[in-house]
């Protein structure tokens, strides 16, 4: 049986009630996900600029979906956990916290730039590490700086520009961004610099965008948006497969946005890295190709995959763009804490690694950042957590 004492803690910043102690496990039976994130942040947004109201169903609101409804009811957006009202933003009274989520930040970022007041953003220490420089020079807004950091960040709208041209190499999250905003602005020429990463992301966004009345980039519209029930996230289809579940609730094929398990190149869904290594690690093996944008996550998932698997006594060498896994291993018991730099996918591949072998993981909670009831479906597979 596994002990706490057994897992040096050589971090004072590690607690004991933020640490997983997880035993061996026989997993059975199937889990369902969660509603996508990547649906549910753009209908929000959306919903945000229609005056009527919107019923949007959602079966569980993870910690990222939760930040950017904070930051627009925050604005004078009205969200009663079902339907949204939306409006007009006003001045909020204080930081808008966008916690761990770049989405959420960078949504956020763009709706604040149309305003005619000062907005202060705010997150977690992963968010503060990671830049929104390249959507701040695109929307071409004053702003500053209150730290060597990415944030907080004082914004000082409105934006104003007649043509904007958005660098869409690293994330396809500023482009979302910018489309999002248009009904807010008096439009603009827009252009893209790249050749693009997560293209499906920023597709749907578009798709979306036409559902509620847009006509062409640039040119705002009269946002009408129809109730909607978000479909489930196929990106945690990954998790399924690394613990040998079945899935309830697999979305259609149509709203998958590139998540397919089975393609090694994740140019559009760098997201599957660190789970579809693992299984890769236990399986055949694999060469993940077309991830470099993996880097630039809530943490660096290509070198943090490689000291995930490492922990559990398994090889994995980072490329320049991904990761060769050689096939035929088997994860072995830590000697120490497994460290997962506040990533919530990280976390998650590491309690699946963990019930082949038995381990204690840092961050007992991160997965509800993207799915709050992930730990409690695998302990009704048979997921075994001391307590």
């Amino acid at each position: 049986m596994m002990r706490t004492s057994e897992h040096s803690l050589d971090d004072d910043s590690v607690v004991a009630n933020d640490i997983l102690v997880i035993e061996k496990s026989d997993l059975v039976g199937s889990l369902h996900l969660p509603p996508s994130k990547s649906h549910s942040m753009r209908w929000l947004t959306l919903a945000s600029m229609d005056s009527t109201v919107t019923k949007i169903e959602m079966s569980e609101i993870g910690e990222d979906v939760s930040a950017l409804l904070d930051c627009l009811k925050s604005m004078g957006i009205e969200w009663n956990g079902k339907e949204m009202r939306g409006g007009d933003l006003c001045e909020p009274e204080g930081v808008l916290n966008c916690q761990n989520s770049g989405t959420a930040f960078r949504f956020i970022m763009a709706q604040a730039a149309t305003c005619g007041f000062p907005v202060v953003l705010d997150g977690d220490a992963s968010l503060r590490a990671r830049s929104s420089l390249q959507l701040l020079k695109s929307l071409g807004i004053p702003f500053q700086l209150e730290s060597e950091n990415h944030a907080p960040i004082l914004l000082n709208g409105p934006f104003s520009k007649d043509e904007v041209s958005v660098d869409i190499n690293e994330s396809s999250q500023f482009l979302s961004a910018i489309l999002l905003m248009t009904p807010r602005t008096n439009g603009f020429s827009l252009s893209t610099i790249g050749e693009g990463v997560s293209r499906r992301h920023s597709e749907l966004t578009w798709d979306l965008c036409k559902l509620t009345g847009a006509k062409e980039w640039g040119e705002p519209w009269d946002v009408r948006c129809p109730d909607v029930k978000v479909p489930s996230d196929a990106s945690m289809a990954a998790f399924a497969r690394l613990a040998g579940l079945q899935i309830e609730n697999l979305p259609d094929e149509s709203d998958n946005i590139g998540h397919d398990l089975d393609c090694l190149y994740l140019r559009d869904s760098n997201d599957l890295i660190s789970p579809m290594a693992a299984w890769l690690a236990m399986g055949e093996g694999g060469t993940i190709t077309g991830a470099s944008h993996a880097a630039l996550k809530e943490s660096n998932r290509i070198t943090r995959t490689v000291e995930l698997l490492a922990a559990f006594g398994m090889v994995a060498n980072a490329t320049s763009d991904g990761l060769h896994v050689p096939g035929n291993q088997i994860p072995k018991t830590p000697d120490s804490l497994v460290r997962t730099h506040g990533d919530h996918r990280i976390q998650m591949t590491a309690i699946l690694l963990a019930s082949k072998c038995g381990a204690a993981i840092e961050g007992s909670s991160l997965h509800k950042v993207a799915w709050p009831t992930y730990l409690q479906q695998l302990e009704n597979c048979g997921l075994n957590i001391k307590r």
